[in-house]
């Protein structure tokens, strides 16, 4: 019988401390470009950048823990030209950091997001007769949740931008075009 008893509450204590802390990040630096330099020429680049970090955690009590960011950048560029100048630029740098802390029982919730993005694009043409274009395509998304049994805790992000540019001259001509996209966001929650 007190062997019973000592297996029981040592399950019980155990039980108590089942907490979930669960972190992931990402970083990306993407980067494309295409230079036309007289003659003629055409040319063509292009990326293609997915991003998947994905986690579940459960406690014995019924708490979860769930973690996910997706992101997709998409960059292409053409140029062509008959003795032109021309520069075609694209930088795209995505950064992002989930954290959450979810307490066995009734213990708290805690969670945290950021992202960041920062996006650039530029063509330029002089000289002989040329055209360029140039598109960005970019969505990032963070979905965090978290359940103990006081309840639910969710968070989620999203950012989403396209960028596109294109030029065109007759020789002799000389022209620009660009863009930039800068955008962070950032969450905090706790539930006692």
């Amino acid at each position: 019988m007190k062997k019973i008893a000592c297996l029981i509450s040592l399950v019980v204590v155990s039980s108590a401390l089942a907490n979930i802390t669960q972190m992931e990040d990402f970083t990306a630096n993407v980067g494309n470009a295409i230079t036309l330099m007289h003659g003629t020429q055409s040319a063509s680049s292009s990326n293609l950048l997915t991003i998947l970090n994905d986690q579940f955690a459960t406690t014995t009590c019924g708490g979860f823990g769930k973690q996910q960011q997706i992101g997709f950048i998409n960059q292409q560029g053409i140029g062509s030209g008959c003795c032109t100048l021309l520069q075609l630029t694209q930088q795209v740098m995505g950064a992002g950091l989930q954290a959450q802390s979810i307490g066995a029982g009734v213990g708290p919730k805690v969670q945290n997001q950021q992202l960041a993005l920062l996006a650039t694009q530029e063509l330029a043409r002089t000289d002989g007769a040329g055209t360029g274009s140039a598109d960005q395509t970019i969505s990032i998304s963070q979905d965090q949740s978290g359940m103990n049994q006081i309840g639910p805790a969710n968070e989620s992000s999203v950012v989403f931008g396209v960028q596109n540019a294109t030029i065109s001259g007759a020789p002799g001509s000389t022209g620009m075009a660009g863009g930039t996209i800068g955008v962070s966001t950032s969450q905090t929650q706790t539930v006692n």
